[in-house]
């Protein structure tokens, strides 16, 4: 059983840069919106030319590249699946004029297939799944948050955060001058009232807030299992 982690967080707020701290040559990243990496020199550290970058946005093909690399690359320690909620958004728009709840059940079973292939591959392997986040609101409040989907049916249907053991929660703190540190929250807690879902294993990391750097991350895991 492989190592998975889902990095929860809003968009800018360090998720698919902490992607810089991973080896390029242990890493593939599946890059969903097919948009550019954050961080100065991506372009020669990932792409098509390096076999290491590829954008799907279908669950049956990221699927079967999931089996490939189980299979035929042992090369590969880390995968990213960056922005994977559009694949289950994609689906849905691309089912819109279809009646009836069968496309949410299949939307549901098809996101659930993809988390139990990400927990099932190599126990050498690592596999991080960026996901987008909303807010939880009551009485017009934000009282904490939750994993992006595409409606209520949906979450009533499935949590993916139920799914792993590991959640990091990417947001930013500032200084007295307004200057962000990026990092993500380990462990669950409240600030101003609002519930963050964070969770690691006890033990795993030693503070509540550390760097977004996915090297760190991998490193804190193996001392903590091995």
């Amino acid at each position: 059983m492989s190592n998975f982690v889902i990095i929860l967080g809003d968009s800018g707020c360090g998720k698919s840069t902490s992607i810089k701290g991973l080896n390029p040559k242990e890493t593939f990243i599946f890059n969903v919106l097919g948009k550019r990496l954050p961080f100065k020199g991506s372009n020669s550290m990932y792409s098509k030319e390096n076999s290491n970058l590829m954008t799907v946005s279908d669950y049956a093909t990221l699927l079967s590249c999931l089996n490939n690399i189980n299979e035929k690359a042992p090369h590969i320690h880390n995968i990213v699946i960056d922005d994977a909620i559009y694949i289950m958004r994609t689906e849905f728009f691309n089912r819109a004029k279809e009646k009836g709840f069968d496309k949410y059940n299949d939307l549901a079973d098809h996101f659930r297939k993809i988390i139990a292939a990400c927990s099932n591959l190599r126990d050498d392997i690592t596999t991080f799944m960026m996901l987008h986040v909303e807010t939880i609101e009551s009485e017009g409040s934000i009282i904490g948050y939750k994993s992006s989907s595409v409606g209520k049916l949906l979450d009533k249907m499935y949590n993916p955060l139920e799914s792993v053991a590991i959640t990091l929660f990417a947001q930013p703190t500032y200084d007295d001058k307004g200057i962000p540190n990026f990092g993500f929250y380990t462990h669950r807690k409240k600030i101003n009232g609002i519930e963050i879902p964070a969770k690691s294993p006890d033990g795993m990391f030693d503070s509540d807030f550390i760097p977004n750097d996915l090297g760190m991350v991998v490193k804190a895991m193996q001392e903590y299992y091995n």
